[in-house]
Protein backbone atom coordinates (compact mmCIF):
# COMPACT_ATOMS: atom_id res chain seq x y z
CA UNK A 1 0.00 0.00 0.00
CA UNK A 2 1.27 3.69 -1.12
CA UNK A 3 1.32 6.54 1.21
CA UNK A 4 -0.15 9.74 -0.12
CA UNK A 5 -0.28 12.84 1.63
CA UNK A 6 -3.77 14.54 2.01
CA UNK A 7 -2.99 17.43 -0.05
CA UNK A 8 -2.73 15.08 -2.81
CA UNK A 9 -5.42 13.49 -2.60
CA UNK A 10 -8.37 15.48 -4.72
CA UNK A 11 -4.94 15.15 -7.59
CA UNK A 12 -5.07 11.53 -7.84
CA UNK A 13 -9.01 11.76 -7.70
CA UNK A 14 -9.39 13.75 -10.06
CA UNK A 15 -7.46 11.94 -12.43
CA UNK A 16 -9.90 9.31 -12.49
CA UNK A 17 -12.47 12.28 -14.26
CA UNK A 18 -13.17 9.68 -16.96
CA UNK A 19 -16.70 8.56 -16.47
CA UNK A 20 -15.65 4.55 -17.08
CA UNK A 21 -13.44 4.67 -14.39
CA UNK A 22 -14.46 3.39 -11.07
CA UNK A 23 -12.17 4.12 -7.79
CA UNK A 24 -13.22 3.01 -3.98
CA UNK A 25 -13.03 5.38 -0.96
CA UNK A 26 -12.71 4.52 2.96
CA UNK A 27 -13.97 7.74 4.46
CA UNK A 28 -15.29 9.01 7.62
CA UNK A 29 -19.41 10.09 7.62
CA UNK A 30 -20.57 13.04 9.40
CA UNK A 31 -22.53 10.75 11.68
CA UNK A 32 -18.92 9.09 12.77
CA UNK A 33 -19.68 5.53 10.82
CA UNK A 34 -16.66 4.73 8.76
CA UNK A 35 -17.83 4.01 5.06
CA UNK A 36 -16.34 2.32 1.79
CA UNK A 37 -17.91 2.99 -1.71
CA UNK A 38 -16.88 2.08 -5.21
CA UNK A 39 -17.89 5.50 -6.80
CA UNK A 40 -17.05 7.31 -10.04
CA UNK A 41 -16.67 10.83 -10.79
CA UNK A 42 -17.76 12.79 -14.58
CA UNK A 43 -21.05 11.28 -14.79
CA UNK A 44 -24.36 13.14 -15.61
CA UNK A 45 -26.76 10.52 -16.07
CA UNK A 46 -28.26 9.99 -12.70
CA UNK A 47 -28.81 14.15 -12.39
CA UNK A 48 -32.34 15.38 -11.84
CA UNK A 49 -31.44 19.16 -12.99
CA UNK A 50 -30.91 20.70 -9.29
CA UNK A 51 -27.70 22.62 -9.01
CA UNK A 52 -25.90 22.47 -5.64
CA UNK A 53 -26.25 26.09 -3.46
CA UNK A 54 -22.31 25.78 -2.58
CA UNK A 55 -18.80 25.36 -4.09
CA UNK A 56 -17.96 21.70 -3.12
CA UNK A 57 -14.50 22.53 -3.72
CA UNK A 58 -13.84 25.40 -1.72
CA UNK A 59 -15.38 23.41 1.19
CA UNK A 60 -13.23 20.63 0.85
CA UNK A 61 -15.90 18.33 -0.74
CA UNK A 62 -16.22 16.28 -3.82
CA UNK A 63 -19.11 14.87 -5.60
CA UNK A 64 -19.03 10.84 -6.61
CA UNK A 65 -21.50 8.73 -7.80
CA UNK A 66 -22.02 5.78 -5.73
CA UNK A 67 -21.69 2.75 -8.12
CA UNK A 68 -24.25 0.56 -6.21
CA UNK A 69 -26.68 2.63 -5.25
CA UNK A 70 -26.44 4.64 -8.23
CA UNK A 71 -26.93 8.10 -6.33
CA UNK A 72 -24.97 11.18 -6.13
CA UNK A 73 -22.63 11.37 -2.69
CA UNK A 74 -20.83 13.85 -0.97
CA UNK A 75 -17.45 13.06 0.42
CA UNK A 76 -15.14 14.93 2.65
CA UNK A 77 -12.06 15.16 1.61
CA UNK A 78 -10.48 15.50 4.96
CA UNK A 79 -12.00 12.73 6.57
CA UNK A 80 -10.91 9.91 3.62
CA UNK A 81 -8.63 7.46 4.75
CA UNK A 82 -8.16 4.93 1.57
CA UNK A 83 -7.74 5.59 -1.64
CA UNK A 84 -7.97 2.21 -4.13
CA UNK A 85 -7.22 4.23 -7.97
CA UNK A 86 -6.75 1.67 -10.90
CA UNK A 87 -5.54 -1.38 -9.11
CA UNK A 88 -3.28 0.95 -6.67
CA UNK A 89 -3.92 0.63 -3.00
CA UNK A 90 -3.20 4.17 -1.34
CA UNK A 91 -2.75 5.22 2.78
CA UNK A 92 -4.13 9.05 3.18
CA UNK A 93 -1.75 10.39 5.78
CA UNK A 94 -1.88 14.04 7.31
Amino acid sequence: MKKINRRDVLQLLEENRNPNTIFSVVYLKKSGEIRRMNCMLGVKKHLKGGKLKYNAKERGYLIVLDTQKKAYRTVNLNTISNIKSKGVEYHVEG
